[in-house]
């Protein structure tokens, strides 16, 4: 039995998918004057890591777990008020257009904190999120 690739594709029927009629073909990626996407993260690499934290990720990241539960329910309670806030400003936005700085900065708080604890908890930095800490 040989094996045959399939045969190509008919002319048009390629990926993506042209826009439909009326609408603007999207503009390929990486053009000059593309506006950089707003949410950037980065997590610097440490050199050397501690040999402690990493027993506590050893087995199935069970001890990272239980040191992060006093987080854990730091998050929750956060995340109920988050979304609150966030759907209120929702209709904040859709009244006025504008998304006022105070919730703005407390929302993003929220996500860079998970985001802290995420990263804690998956190993890639030795620094504790810490208790409600939504500083940058």
């Amino acid at each position: 039995m040989t094996y045959a690739p399939p045969p190509p594709p008919p002319p048009g029927a390629g990926y993506p998918a042209p826009p439909p009629q009326g609408y603007p073909a999207p503009p390929p990626s990486g053009y000059p004057g593309a506006p950089a996407n707003p949410v950037q993260l980065s997590i610097e690499y440490q050199e050397r890591f501690s040999r402690g934290l990493g027993c506590l990720g050893a087995l199935l990241f069970y001890g990272r777990m239980i040191a992060l539960i006093p987080v854990f329910i730091c998050l929750l309670l956060a995340g109920i008020v988050v979304a609150i806030v966030a759907w209120v400003m929702q209709l904040v936005v859709v009244l006025t257009g504008h998304y006022p700085k105070g919730p703005h900065s407390f929302v993003t708080g929220y996500v860079r904190y998970s985001t802290r604890t995420t990263a804690w908890y998956l190993g890639l930095t030795d620094k504790y999120p810490g208790f409600f800490n939504f500083k940058v």
